[in-house]
């Protein structure tokens, strides 16, 4: 397990930084940027407890809840092409994962474990790491626990598991790549960027992790692919500190609560 996230993270910095000096989506940023260390200790430690957790999950759906799904369904599931079943995980997964993290944002106190996950300012291929082993157990386990309950091939899943983990990367990058038509299909860095952005027209806007079109069916979707955002990060006051960051959302806020909920706050009154 170990071996695997530091094999991940090494391919991952082989592979990115090049693209990342290559083609920058901004010609600013620096490799070397502030608080990379930070980031490097989410994707190395907090990877590990995020790895447990969602197996311990995996193994809770398969063993506990799996049986009560009807063995037809489950038959119907597996006979199809193994094509088909990935096409069918990426999709519900990511309906699951849409809902899931638009609660992270709508409810204050799940808000609290994202809002470390949105204190990035630097956006880059380590970035995406720093989440909060809570938050990234609940939304991308238990986003990815109904297609296993359902009974999809554990290859299917596999390859999801590993789609999933190097658009992550790719998202939150700083490269800048285009998919031209396919943009409403799977999410660019720049769209990606945006729900990162700490702008007013940004904000609680592309939740979905790989499919823009899911934003656009619920109204949540910003597609300003020619243009990334100038500013990243959060309202919310977070630590800079890696400690203090796992900490935060077990204590009592010292501040407002994050924009996102002011601006909820005053919408509905």
């Amino acid at each position: 397990m170990v071996k695997d996230i530091l094999t991940h993270f090494l391919i991952a910095l082989v592979i990115f930084v090049p693209l990342e000096t290559l083609l920058p989506r901004r010609k600013d940023k620096k490799i070397f940027r502030p608080h990379l260390l930070v980031d490097v200790c989410y994707a190395l430690l907090a990877g590990l407890v995020i790895v447990v957790g969602m197996t311990g999950l995996f193994v809770f759906a398969q063993a506990g809840i799996r049986p009560l799904i009807p063995e037809a369904i489950r038959t119907a599931i597996t006979s199809q092409p193994l094509v088909f079943q990935v096409l069918e995980v990426i999709v519900i997964a990511d309906f699951g994962y849409y809902l899931i993290h638009r609660m992270f944002h709508e409810v204050p106190g799940l808000w609290r474990f994202h809002a470390v996950h949105h204190s990035i300012e630097d956006m880059d291929w380590v970035a995406g790491s720093r989440v909060h082993p809570i938050d990234q157990i609940m939304t991308r386990g238990v986003s990815m626990m109904v297609p296993i309950v359902l009974g999809y091939a554990d290859a299917a899943m596999a390859i999801f598991a590993l789609f999933f983990s190097w658009h992550s990367v790719l998202k939150h990058s700083n490269v800048k790549i285009s998919f031209g038509i396919f943009r409403w299909i799977l999410a660019t860095p720049t769209y990606h960027h945006w729900h990162h952005a700490n702008q007013p027209e940004a904000f609680d806007k592309n939740f979905a992790g790989q499919l823009p079109i899911i934003d656009l069916l619920f109204g949540t979707a910003i597609m300003k692919e020619k243009e990334g955002p100038k500013i990243y990060g959060t309202d919310h006051p977070v630590p800079k500190d890696f400690a203090r960051q796992l900490a935060l959302p077990f204590f009592p806020a010292k501040k407002a609560e994050p924009a996102s909920q002011q601006r909820a706050e005053t919408s509905a009154a």
